[in-house]
């Protein structure tokens, strides 16, 4: 037999007074151990710099821009068929009028999207840089840098030609690791792969003129496991727990 679920929540009342109940709950000493566990776990993960998310950081970025502006413009390089524009304007809803989205990726994933997608007047695709309008706020590049082996050159590129306020990492494959290429097996195919050392590239992009305002270890699902990364067969010294979110500012 199934064990019984417990339920968190019980009862429905009308006000504190008709519910009645324990009001010193938060210092009896299972919550205060709680608190302090939970204190410790997180100056541990301070200190070892292992605090995690589970979602790219786009609509954060995008609802904090909208803040300050009126209408924004995104560059979604290596977008895909438009998914981070669908989670962003699912978790701002101002942005679906007042964002510009602009995906550049390869011409057959941009041909093969659902056309369920032209119902989104603000969602533009192309295949090639030069096609995007030069006026760019937010520069977005998700999963998508370790396929570029001369990275700095292309980071330059984008930032003279763009300008943009904010750029935007999104599982970044950066760590305290040596920069090495490698290969990612993705079935028959073996896929050429960049792992960057994390100090050299953030000091990389500072010099370009940004800080870095945000940064956090991806749980990403690999192989449909949310785990450390399958990375068992590189030496140690190469190895990386997480993929990294980072999100720089203009100066």
């Amino acid at each position: 037999m199934a064990p019984k679920l417990f339920s968190v929540w019980e009862g429905v009342y009308e006000s504190f007074a008709e519910a009645g109940g324990d009001f010193d709950a938060w210092e009896s000493d299972i919550w205060l151990n709680k608190q302090i566990s939970r204190t410790y776990e997180a100056l541990e993960a301070y200190t070892t710099d292992t605090f995690f998310s589970k979602d790219y950081p786009l609509p954060m970025v995008v609802s904090m821009a909208l803040i300050q502006k009126s209408s924004l413009s995104v560059l979604d390089f290596g977008g895909g068929m438009g998914v981070q524009y669908l989670e962003t304007i699912g978790k701002v809803p101002e942005a679906k009028e007042k964002m510009h989205y602009y995906v550049v990726d390869g011409l057959k994933s941009i041909a093969g999207r659902p056309r369920a997608l032209d119902q989104f007047n603000n969602l533009h695709f192309f295949d090639n840089l030069k096609e995007v309008p030069s006026s760019i706020d937010i520069i977005h590049i998700g999963s998508t840098l370790q396929y570029i082996e001369t990275w700095q050159d292309f980071l330059t590129g984008l930032n003279d030609k763009f300008k943009p306020q904010y750029l935007v990492f999104s599982d970044l494959l950066a760590g305290d690791i040596p920069t090495f290429v490698s290969h990612q097996l993705f079935y028959e195919k073996r896929i050429p792969h960049l792992f960057l050392n994390w100090p050299f590239f953030k000091k990389f992009v500072d010099d370009m003129g940004f800080s870095l305002i945000f940064s956090s270890q991806f749980i990403h699902k690999i192989l449909n496991q949310e785990d450390v990364m399958p990375n068992f067969s590189l030496p140690e010294a190469y190895r990386i727990d997480r993929g990294r979110h980072a999100v720089f500012v203009a100066q």
